[in-house]
């Protein structure tokens, strides 16, 4: 029994359909995400049966974005039928426990599972017989709970008497932590209300109701539920689940029926919510800026770039950030910046887009944007980047261009900006510098300040201090965006800036271009000797040259450099982070922390750096119908990749090596904004040719 999707305006464009003919334990490798605007989410596995300690039926946000604990990991769900004398019991849930080398599942109920389909609810068919059923996880739009519906048909030709029992599995925890049962008591508390439980850990509430249901207390513990996705990320792998008790509905032998369960962080119930209307209704006007209703994938990215944006609490004030993946990241600014055009200007989110500028600019700190807000803390901030505020420049100025909205411009986002530059011009914290010919350099051997950040033991993987490729692409098309911005309001400082990029574009050639190769070098450091030393590692930074509107490099040299990116770094699914003949290459990412950070930036592959490559192509190809083309076969990968096997997502990073498996976070921010940009990029080309420098 599957709803009608008739008079759906998802549908069937952002709906995701998997039939399940061969055995349901063959898609564990396949996930889900849900999300609900504040940080909170739900993800789990095709099968339902969940493979990481971040899965989960409901995972509330205590303090949005942030504070994020797993209010609800799994239920139990047990139909039984009575007819005469004889009764039959079947459970529909599942759960993995390690045995031996293996796994074997408790129960087995992913075995009845007949079709998953992923759209802005989850929906899992079980068949028995004749008998349906269908759970529908739906989480409720800007608001702290979920609603699981369940439908059953055929129920009358199953027996003469029915009951549904539905037990929550619970942690109460932390999402990044696992739970054992001598970490502490869960505590029940069933309220006057029949139907309604509240549980409690330390300082969490969460409360539990079933309309029509009976609450039956049966405390007991299920210990060492296993993750196989934390073994292979050499992690901590199982943990324990308080199961309080079951909700008990009696069934009426009708054909058709249905019961909601709920789950509510605090200690009131929530009211079922079993409809996407809320959820359509905001994207409607998002898919009609970008005219997307008639496009399928077009919308489909839409819907995926929503699940980022998200609102924050900042300074008493109510404004909106972006968190960079799911499950495990918060927003960071760096992630924040680069997303920005793509999922808030791109989707005529104007507001959002200058509320997000607003809590970084509200944040700033000696010139730096803050690399990420802290989880724990409202009032913490992160500043170890030296892009994360050139980013915020850049998408700054974007904003202005798009939406002209010089009342924020002149009452306090120019003033952030101007604090930016001169920060770098005079030298801020991290060893943040303008060195005398004009170029940014920053930090030192055992810092990690720009994007190729991974760090592990005391090990910086990828040191790149001194003066890097991509911070002075940016610094210089920073300097000439500025001053064409303020060349009414503060002509001599413009004046200033443009002087200096002069200065900036004679430095980059001197510095970065190697002839030997017709591409750049990747960063320049000066050694001990004062010596400068030149990095020639082929990496993907160098790409920004080609793709921002300002360059320090003719057309020439920026084609020379997407030629040598083509031959060396491109794959489907993004571009390697190094060539595969290089030494410190890493083809896999697997293993423990360790390892997997070491192989983060040698070589794995970025659904993210398509962004810069197309536009690059585009940019160089004066937009013309060839380039269009050529800019579009790159992203057609990707954007297989979302209507498929992503369920509606883009992931974080692939692997170097063919097959190209993805890997990291299973939804990226990034990722999915920077397919949408281009795409938007390359049909409106001719808006956006006038804007790039020869």
């Amino acid at each position: 029994m599957t709803p009608s999707t008739k008079n759906d305006p998802a549908a069937p464009w952002i709906s995701h359909q998997v039939d399940l003919g061969r055995q349901p334990a063959d898609f564990l490798d396949r996930e889900w995400l849900l999300t609900n605007g504040t940080g909170a989410y739900a993800m789990g596995t095709v099968p339902a049966v969940n493979t990481r300690r971040y899965h989960g039926l409901f995972v509330a946000a205590t303090h949005p974005p942030v504070g994020r604990i797993v209010a609800l990991n799994q239920v139990l769900e047990r139909l039984t039928l009575q007819k005469k004398r004889a009764q039959m019991t079947v459970e529909f849930s599942a759960n993995l426990f390690r045995q031996g080398d293996g796994h074997i599942y408790k129960p087995e109920g992913h075995t009845f599972l007949r079709r998953f389909t992923k759209g802005l609810c989850a929906q899992w068919e079980y068949g028995w017989g004749e008998l349906r059923l269908v759970r529908q996880l739906f989480l409720h739009w800007k608001e702290q709970a979920a609603t699981l519906r369940y439908q059953l048909s055929f129920l009358d030709d199953s027996g003469s008497a029915a009951r549904l029992a539905i037990a929550p599995m619970l942690t109460l925890r932390d999402f990044h932590a696992l739970f054992h049962q001598n970490q502490g008591d869960l505590h029940t508390q069933p309220q006057a209300e029949p139907g309604v439980l509240t549980v409690r850990r330390d300082n969490v509430a969460v409360t539990f109701s079933c309309p029509g249901g009976a609450f039956v207390s049966d405390p007991q513990w299920w210990y060492r539920l296993s993750y196989p996705a934390e073994t292979r990320r050499g992690q901590d792998d199982h943990e324990d689940q308080f199961v309080p008790g079951w909700f008990e509905v009696q069934l009426e032998p009708r054909r058709e029926q249905e019961i909601t369960f709920t789950v509510a962080l605090g200690d009131r119930p929530a009211e079922p919510c079993c409809t996407e209307e809320p959820r359509l209704r905001h994207l409607l006007p998002l898919w009609n800026h970008v005219g997307a209703l008639d496009q399928p994938r077009k919308k489909m990215l839409v819907a995926a770039a929503d699940d980022f944006v998200v609102d924050r609490r900042y300074k008493d004030q109510l404004l909106c950030t972006v968190m960079a993946g799911y499950p495990w990241f918060a927003d960071w600014g760096r992630d924040t910046f680069i997303a920005f055009d793509g999922l808030l200007l791109c989707t005529g989110r104007f507001t959002q887009a200058r509320d997000t500028l607003r809590v970084f600019a509200g944040a700033l700190h000696h010139g730096l944007v803050p690399n990420r807000f802290d989880d724990y803390n409202d009032q913490a901030a992160h500043y170890n980047t030296v892009d994360a505020s050139l980013w915020f420049l850049h998408a700054a100025m974007r904003y202005v261009h798009v939406t002209d909205d010089q009342e924020s411009w002149n009452a306090w986002l120019r003033d952030a900006a101007l604090a930016i530059l001169d920060a770098y011009i005079r030298g801020t914290d991290n060893d943040i510098r303008m060195a005398g010919d004009g170029l940014i350099s920053a930090g030192n051997l055992g810092s990690q300040l720009t994007w190729m950040d991974a760090a592990a033991n005391g090990v910086v993987f990828t040191p790149r201090c001194g003066k890097a490729v991509e911070i002075n692409a940016l610094w210089y098309h920073c300097l000439c965006g500025m001053a064409e911005l303020i060349a009414s309001s503060h002509p001599a400082q413009a004046d200033h800036f443009n002087r200096l990029a002069g200065r900036v574009k004679r430095a980059f050639m001197k510095v970065f271009w190697d002839d030997a190769r017709s591409c750049l070098f990747d960063h320049v450091r000066v050694d001990a000797q004062n010596q400068e030393c030149r990095d020639p590692a082929l990496r993907p930074n160098q790409v920004f040259v080609a793709s921002l509107p300002h360059s320090p490099l003719p057309r020439t040299k920026q084609q020379q450099i997407l030629d040598v990116l083509r031959a060396h770094l491109l794959t489907p699914f993004g571009l390697r982070t190094l060539p595969p003949e290089d030494p410190n290459y890493h083809g896999s990412y697997r293993g423990d922390p360790f390892e997997r950070d070491k192989a983060y930036h040698q070589g794995t592959v970025w659904p993210w750096l398509i962004g810069p490559y197309a536009e690059g192509i585009l940019r160089v190809g004066k937009f013309s119908k060839e380039s269009r083309q050529e800019a579009l076969a790159v992203l057609t990968p990707l954007l297989d990749q979302l209507a498929g096997p992503g369920l509606g997502q883009l992931h974080e990073i692939h692997e170097a090596d063919p097959p190209f498996r993805p890997v990291g976070c299973i939804a990226q921010a990034w990722s999915v904004a920077e397919v949408l940009r281009v795409l938007i990029l390359i049909e409106e080309g001719d808006r956006f040719a006038a804007v790039s420098d020869d």
